[in-house]
């Protein structure tokens, strides 16, 4: 509230800006918990949708790797493969075959001797191919890591190959040779959510297959993309031991700019790792468009309370400039030192008709004279006394009901008055309490000596007479005085002048007490 003077008159004027930015905060505040709840749903999201894509890719993956292996297990298990004494160029004419109907790079047959046999060509030997070393040592079926191989050296494919036995004994195997592409194509297919990539390492942690072709190369070992990488609840050497150990886990880590959150596990029947990654920023891009509705109409609607608010404001602030014309009236006309014979109630009244005062009596009501008690107590200078003062008048009922309710009217309209001036006097406050109550607060007071001389002065004032019929009706009042001390609350004084008016009450009215501790 800002108090401006023009000349001899004082105008009130509000200042709007603190409440234009409280909205404007408030808005902020809300589009802010948008756009945080938005974030904390494009999480979920992305650890749903690498989770998702992660389980798909290894088990399509598994599932081509163990198809091509029950394909060959079938075959081993058929004796035209397995008996020595079938001739070497028969079996690789079948697999020829076998290999076009099911769509693989090649199929052949390895005799005991490790010489791969295929159709048209001379035999040649396999015995320094890790894998074949292993099938024939461990008699189990292998599943070899991408390598390069054809007449061009630079196809990639990875083999799948069971041993065949003969009499308890290897007597050869068979293997079929898998383009990878396959697997790359199985890899873009993942990948279906924006921002989500995938990569498929090798039994000794090469980088075989990614989606990021720009970014990761082939036979890449991919620690070294971990240690690229800022890493978050976890450690490069703890994703390597999980990793070796077969162990599936995740982590968060920033690379660049982005936030990835990142999901591996071995593939089945494999010694391959498949890692997931999706980025965050990308699943809050796709998010942030439905949030932007939701933020539009947040302005909107804090837009609109704000409209609200400043017609409330004005509107509000019409009354208190009438409020406060009125009282400059009220002032100029009825407070000087002598009270006017021709003073006008219903003039009065008038002017203090806004709500804020007692429509009776002219004093402020009871929630306003708390509220600037409290105020003024705030600005209490150590050396001045303050005084609060319960006034009642004594046997109002006896007065209504003997005659009527007029003259009670006319009593606390007259007690009103008095109280008002003793207020302008001694810089206080006043107010009507409650039906025969008022309070009065006396606050321009050196002493007590000086006190108790303006009590005595207000307890004769109060002795009036009030006119009915050409009777003159005498009244007088009771007053209970609390004083304030710095330890005290407003409910503390309030307690004790009525406890000191009680008194007064009890032991012959039309007096005061001043409450002792």
């Amino acid at each position: 509230m800002l108090r401006i003077k023009h000349s001899a008159q004082e105008q009130w004027r509000f200042s709007f800006a603190p409440v234009l930015k409280g909205n404007l905060v408030l808005c902020l505040l809300v589009c802010l918990l948008i756009a945080l709840f938005g974030l904390f749903q494009a999480k979920q999201n992305v650890t749903s949708a690498v989770h998702s894509t992660l389980l798909s890719g290894k088990n399509q993956i598994a599932y081509r790797v163990a198809q091509s292996l029950n394909l060959l297990e079938s075959l081993a298990a058929q004796p035209e493969f397995y008996e020595p004494h079938r001739p070497p160029e028969a079996k690789a004419a079948a697999l020829n075959v076998i290999s076009k109907q099911f769509g693989y790079m090649l199929t052949h047959y390895v005799d005991a001797d490790v010489n791969v046999h295929s159709v048209g060509e001379e035999p040649a030997s396999l015995a320094s191919r890790d894998y074949m070393q292993r099938l024939f040592s461990t008699g189990k079926p292998q599943v070899t890591d991408s390598f390069a191989a054809g007449a061009d050296g630079v196809t990639l494919n990875y083999t799948v190959a069971v041993p065949l036995f003969y009499k308890g004994e290897i007597v050869g195997c068979l293997f079929c040779a898998i383009y990878f592409d396959e697997v790359e194509d199985l890899m873009r297919e993942m990948a279906f959510e924006p921002g989500i990539e995938g990569i498929l390492i090798g039994r000794r942690g090469q980088i075989m297959s990614s989606t990021e072709k720009d970014k990761l190369h082939y036979g890449d070992p991919f620690l070294d993309e971990v240690r690229a990488s800022i890493l978050l609840g976890t450690s490069k050497d703890k994703i390597e031991e999980q990793l070796l150990g077969r162990v599936s886990g995740s982590y968060w880590s920033i690379r660049g700019a982005d936030l990835s959150y990142v999901e591996y596990a071995r593939v089945e029947g494999t010694e391959w790792d498949l890692i997931c990654m999706g980025s965050l920023w990308a699943a809050y891009a796709k998010l942030f468009p439905v949030l932007l509705p939701f933020m539009g109409l947040v302005v909107l609607a804090c837009g609109g309370l704000l409209w609200v608010m400043r017609r409330y404001v004005r509107a509000q602030m019409q009354v208190v400039d009438m409020l406060v014309q009125s009282v400059q009236e009220l002032e100029e006309k009825i407070y000087r030192d002598e009270r006017p014979d021709n003073l006008d109630f219903k003039e009065v009244l008038r002017l203090t008709s806004t709500g804020l005062s007692d429509g009776l009596t002219g004093v402020v009501t009871r929630s306003v004279f708390l509220s600037q008690l409290k105020e003024q107590l705030k600005n209490v200078k150590c050396h001045r006394l303050l005084a609060l003062c319960f006034v009642d008048l004594d046997d109002l009922k006896t007065l209504n009901d003997t005659y009527g309710h007029g003259v009670g009217d006319r009593a606390l309209k007259s007690i009103g008055y008095v109280l008002r001036e003793f207020e302008k006097k001694y810089d206080g406050l006043v107010g009507r309490y409650g039906g025969d109550e008022f309070i009065l607060l006396l606050d321009d007071l050196d002493d007590e000596k000086e006190l108790r001389d303006v009590l005595d002065e207000l307890v004769l004032r109060l002795h009036l007479d009030v006119g009915e019929q050409n009777n003159s009706i005498p009244i007088h009042c009771s007053i209970g005085v609390s004083l304030y001390r710095a330890e005290a609350g407003i409910d503390t004084l309030i307690a004790e002048a009525d406890e000191s008016l009680y008194f007064v009450k009890q032991n012959g009215k039309g007096y005061y007490k001043i409450y002792q501790s």
